[in-house]
């Protein structure tokens, strides 16, 4: 998995439709794992998952948010 925006990015930039469609699998499993930690009160757990859905999410934008605006994300790509 990602361990920072900028590698979400720039798998989301060169993410196959394939790829992109296992990132949103993942996605909502981070989330529904977020929503199950929160449930048990495991806060450092559910932070992690939170993060993890963050980095997917980021990874699914990235050609829309980036492309169209490229020059505000020069370091990005």
């Amino acid at each position: 998995m990602f361990c920072s925006t900028q590698e979400a990015v720039k798998y989301g930039l060169q993410a196959s439709g394939e790829e992109r469609k296992m990132l949103l699998g993942l996605r909502t499993m981070f989330l529904r794992d977020f929503d199950l930690a929160m449930d048990r009160e495991a806060f450092d757990q559910a932070s992690i998952f939170a993060t993890k859905a963050q980095f997917c999410r980021e990874a699914l934008e990235a050609k829309t948010i980036i492309v169209d605006h490229r020059e505000l994300f020069k370091d990005f790509v």
